[in-house]
């Protein structure tokens, strides 16, 4: 853990922290995830374990994950949802707890109070960040600077979480959600609908405790991360956890559910997680696709929702297709000529080759040097392209723009005979989604799937750039490039499942500090090992700074998602002619 963040190492201590969560919850086989552990404070971690021991007696996680998958397949957003469901059921459980044990409110205060000393302000401007400060504040107690609407969230929140039916508190979350956010086309709620299409077993809860250790993350190099060093380094073996196989089945259905089917076997994927999922992505499992639309999928809700989105971004680059072609036909000109420039042969002076019939006069008068001529060139082999894009929820509201200017750029790269691989990358449940628009050597109609660019989830930018690399690596080509567009903010949180009883080792909270040192690490192993890594950025200015640790000075920033395609354009011509 970072070396601020204290992870309670006192046995007795532990164990009465366990012992608090067994006799709160009845149920000694329940074992206390380690993150619900960690806090700054052992009054904090004692509180953290109250909540633990209330959320195992109190909620019924298996009717929670029916509800998110109901929603979330009919248009609402996952992450959003989960920011305002989740620290309410927190609340539920609590207010429940206190009519057998009346002396916790005034425990939940003064760790609200301690909270709020120890961040001072939200960790980030992230709804789930925001919501979680405010509530902190208005259990504690205390007035603090946050936005009004926020505190308005908060008290409703706190005022809803009053009730004592789980149902109850589905419904009122599904009207706040719906209002907070000015939904106006939506199926309307339908309890009866949620159980009986959603017969899902996998589970997402949130650690409140987590918004906590982000605060000191930001500047702080995690031991999680020189636990990844030392992995790179051979002094770690395979830390990749072997789960009961029908568990593992039962996780793989549902991302091929909702993700469309894998292109690579499972034993296949199961040696390369072996390998890449280690140190902070420990636990973590990696799923290869190539969309719900390409692949075999019998989930409708998502099939319908994937050729929407693939039909508004065609739309929106059809709308301007004159310009967009003509873009197109200038880059990759542009491409070819600077290929043609650097691959053209010249003769130069040399000691060897064919006798220079021009400078032979100078034998026996002046002292004669070079007297032969060899051809030459620039050339500095071939080249091969990778274009990874940030597929998280964070790009929702630039999807058609992110989308047109990747297949620009592609066409271009592709047109001018340079082979390029793209994948959009995001998180479902603790899986890093790798989803496939080309391969390097489909043809350029294959190009065109680069429309079906949908953003959803979280991102786990280290692991799945480490993942793009590892192929990446095997290329024959010279010269091999990656460019990655994202906001250069990794975020991605594990939430224990219901039916896993075993303990994730990774980073549960992939952000801040963490996420940052990670994704910077894995850009820094790149480029040892010879992959040239650029870093289009594409967030806020207040931002930049993560962006810098990350990509260094290879990195670009843009404003205008429109001149991405001039920008990568430009950049691949620097490359070939140096």
């Amino acid at each position: 853990m970072a070396e601020n963040c204290r992870e309670t190492e006192d046995f007795e201590f532990d164990n009465r922290v366990n012992n608090l969560m067994w006799t709160i919850c009845g149920n000694y086989g329940v074992e206390m995830p380690r993150n619900e552990k960690i806090n700054s404070s052992q009054f904090n971690t004692l509180y953290f374990g109250i909540i633990a021991g209330a959320r195992h007696k109190y909620v019924d996680w298996h009717l929670i994950n029916q509800y998110i998958e109901w929603r979330s397949c009919s248009g609402f957003s996952r992450e959003k949802l989960q920011a305002i469901l989740l620290p309410a059921i927190d609340a539920m459980a609590i207010n429940l707890l206190t009519v057998e044990r009346p002396g916790i409110p005034d425990i939940q205060k003064k760790a609200c109070l301690e909270i709020i000393d120890k961040l001072k302000s939200p960790v980030s401007d992230c709804l789930s960040d925001e919501i979680e400060f405010s509530m902190s504040s208005v259990l504690a107690g205390i007035s603090v600077s946050v936005r009004p609407i926020m505190r308005e969230l908060a008290l409703e929140l706190i005022s809803i979480a009053k009730t004592n039916e789980l149902q109850n508190l589905i419904e009122e979350i599904d009207e706040v959600y719906i209002r907070f956010f000015r939904i106006n086309d939506y199926v309307q709620f339908d309890m009866q609908s949620i159980l009986e299409n959603h017969p899902r077993p996998l589970v997402k809860t949130k650690n409140l405790s987590e918004s906590v250790l982000n605060s000191e993350l930001l500047n702080k190099k995690s031991s999680k991360v020189a636990e990844l060093e030392k992995t790179m380094s051979g002094e770690r073996q395979t830390e990749y956890r072997s789960e009961d196989n029908e568990f593992v089945e039962a996780l793989n259905r549902q991302a091929e559910l909702n993700c469309g089917e894998s292109y690579l076997k499972g034993v296949v994927v199961r040696r390369i997680e072996s390998r890449l999922c280690k140190g902070v992505h420990r636990d973590c499992q990696l799923h290869f696709t190539e969309g719900v639309i390409r692949s075999k999928n019998n989930n409708q809700m998502q099939l319908k929702r994937a050729q929407k989105r693939l039909e508004q971004n065609r739309s929106a680059y059809e709308k301007k297709q004159q310009i967009y072609e003509a873009t197109i036909n200038r880059l990759k000109k542009s491409l070819i000529q600077t290929l043609r420039a650097e691959q053209s042969t010249y003769a130069a002076s040399s000691d060897s080759g064919t006798i220079n019939a021009q400078k032979l006069w100078r034998l026996g008068r002046v002292p004669a040097t070079r007297l032969f001529k060899k051809m030459e060139s620039n050339d500095n082999g071939k080249y091969v392209v990778d274009l990874m894009i940030d597929s998280s929820h964070s790009q929702f509201f630039k999807q058609a723009t992110v989308a047109i200017q990747a297949y620009i750029i592609v066409r271009a790269i592709v047109g001018a005979g340079i082979p390029c691989r793209v994948n959009g990358f995001y998180s479902f449940f603790d899986y890093t989604i790798l989803k496939r628009y080309r391969d390097y050597d489909d043809d350029l109609k294959q190009t065109e799937n680069i429309f079906e660019y949908n953003c959803e989830g979280c991102n786990r930018d280290g692991l799945a750039l480490k993942s793009v690399c590892d192929t990446l690596y095997t290329r024959a080509e010279e010269n091999k490039i990656l460019i990655v567009l994202s906001d250069g903010k990794p975020n991605d949180i594990h939430l224990p499942t219901r039916n896993s009883g075993k303990e994730f080792r990774g980073a549960v909270s992939y952000s801040g500090g963490i996420g940052i040192d990670d994704t910077a690490k894995e850009v820094r192993i790149a480029r040892q090992r010879g992959i040239m890594v650029l870093g289009i950025f594409t967030g806020d200015e207040k931002d930049l700074k993560a962006e810098k640790l990350i990509f260094g000075k290879d990195f670009i920033y843009t404003r205008e998602m429109n001149h991405f395609g001039d920008i990568i354009a430009a950049y691949l011509k620097r490359i070939i002619a140096s």
